[in-house]
């Protein structure tokens, strides 16, 4: 019987239903598993656009919750006491002003030989020659060690700072003073490098600086206090307690940095970061392309001499020196005691209302830079409020309310010193002899250009007008210089170099492979 052929072709084997069910229910798994990485991943990408549009971010978007506790760690013990040492440094360097205007220099006789100027003299000299020492020392020495040890040391001529009758004893212990604190700035900075990452370095060098600057301020209302309360206190004069209270004010910060400070991420032992957060830490620095290498040796000045980071840094720090804004607070303050209506505590108050003007400016050029990912616009918007400054400076107008609001104003020059730091730290790479040596080489040049320049243009004895010497007219100048040199110049010559360096690696295209 012939077979047709719709009888020849086999139907499909009907699937259990059970099975049908569960095979609807594992597609149906795995539908919801890829929606829900999906959902993951849609709401971490929003959160990470989120984070970075915000302006006030204390992490990089993206950052793990491991990373933020590890920052976290960092951020409470390194910058504690690099914040602590700081504010002990200009506490120290600014006590010898405060104590002139409070008594000192009608005691011992100073004034009319520019002594204040001198004391600066000194001081600048011991920190041109300690500077890059200590800092190329801290590549090899655990900063644990050295920068603790030199706290106490320098503390130690503060101390004996009170025993002074002579100016010439004052300009020895001045030089001493220097030469031990000049480890302090570059060498914390050095350490902040090793640490953090491009983005948060500019953050935290002016939160750093900005210690520093509350140090200034401490430092006129413990005078004050002191000249109201311990003058006579023991047969001392208020000015002379000042320096006793300095030294016992840097004991303890001493003790607390030799417990807590947490070296480097390649030598660190510190016992509050676990093995993973010393391993990550190491290698959050090796992601940037930042790993340590070179070492000291005899091709250190090699690496120095033929790198555009050694001219340029330190040419736009001995801009800023020239500027002598550091000393403005002096001049404001012997430009209040010019006046004859202000009483002894007020002349030490009033000028470190510069203090919260530079406070402000560190915190918000640190955010901004970081923000924006650049640091020249900053250093410009800056320059220009300077600028303004300076110029009523010059003019020197009869408006006492004028000159008092450009002295207070200009209290925002010293957040260059934050962002020109972090601009080194990112800069340099792994190269940490590199590194650690424009950061303190560009401090002793500033140190060293300005010692000339203030005897001539702003010697004490000429203050606060410097009429005679035209000072502020030259400052006025180096301002302008400061501001196009950081504004536009350093980025110029970091293109121009990274171009020529691009230009003399081999293109892919022109090497070619030979197959074995």
């Amino acid at each position: 019987m012939p077979i047709s052929a719709e009888a020849t072709v086999q139907k499909p084997t009907p699937i259990p239903r059970e099975l049908d069910n569960a095979s609807d229910v594992q597609d149906r798994k795995n539908n919801m598993t890829d929606s829900c990485h999906s959902l993951e991943r849609s709401t971490v990408q929003t959160e990470n656009a989120q984070e970075s549009q915000r302006w006030f971010h204390w992490h990089e978007p993206g950052t793990s919750k491991a990373d933020k506790k590890l920052i976290c760690k960092l951020d409470f013990f390194l910058l504690s006491y690099s914040c602590l040492c700081f504010f002990i440094k200009q506490l120290d360097g600014n006590n010898v002003s405060n104590a002139y205007v409070s008594g000192m220099k009608e005691e011992l006789g100073l004034g009319p030989g520019n002594e204040l100027s001198w004391m600066n003299t000194y001081f600048s000299i011991g920190a041109i020659l300690g500077g890059p020492i200590s800092n190329l020392a801290l590549t090899v020495v655990r900063p644990r060690y050295l920068l603790p040890g030199v706290l106490f040391i320098w503390s130690l001529f503060v101390l004996f700072l009170y025993k002074c009758n002579h100016a010439s004893q004052l300009y020895g212990l001045r030089f001493c003073i220097g030469f031990f604190e000049s480890a302090a700035w570059p060498g914390i900075q050095y350490v902040l490098g090793c640490w953090y990452r491009k983005s948060e370095l500019s953050r935290r060098s002016g939160l750093f600086v900005m210690s520093g600057v509350l140090g200034q301020m401490f430092s006129g209302y413990l005078q004050a206090a002191l000249f109201k309360d311990m003058d006579g206190k023991a047969g001392l004069s208020a000015w002379r307690w000042l320096f006793i209270f300095d030294f016992i004010l840097a004991i303890p910060v001493t003790i607390y940095g030799f417990i807590f400070y947490p070296d480097t991420p390649q030598n660190t032992t510190a016992f509050y970061l676990s093995e993973w957060e010393r391993n990550r830490a190491r290698e959050r620095i090796d992601e940037e392309g930042r790993t340590p290498v070179g070492k000291l040796d005899f091709t250190v000045f090699k690496r120095v001499l033929l790198s555009w980071q050694f001219y340029t840094f330190s040419l736009a720090y001995a801009f800023w020196s020239l500027t002598c804004g550091s000393y403005v607070m002096q001049y404001f303050g012997i430009w209040l005691k010019s006046l004859k209506v202000y009483s002894v505590p007020q002349i030490n108050n009033i000028p470190t209302s510069m203090g919260a003007i530079n406070f402000t400016f560190m915190i918000g050029t640190g955010y901004v830079s970081d923000k924006l990912g650049r640091r020249g616009p900053v250093c410009f918007a800056v320059g220009c409020l300077l600028t303004f400054c300076y110029a009523i400076f010059t003019a020197w107008p009869e408006s006492r309310g004028l000159k008092m609001a450009a002295f207070i104003i200009t209290g925002c020059y010293g957040c260059y010193t934050p962002l020109l730091a972090g601009w080194v730290n990112a800069s340099c790479g792994g190269d940490q002899q590199l590194r650690a040596f424009v950061l303190a080489f560009m401090v002793s040049l500033g140190s060293a250009v300005v010692i000339p320049f203030q005897q001539l243009q702003f010697p004490s004895g000429q203050a606060p007008t410097f009429t005679k010497t035209h000072g502020w007219v030259s400052g006025l100048c180096f301002v302008l210089a400061l501001t196009l040199w950081t504004g536009f110049g350093i980025d110029v010559v970091e293109r121009i170099f990274t171009r020529k360096r691009k230009e003399r690696l081999p293109k892919e295209s022109d090497v070619s492979v030979t197959m074995p």
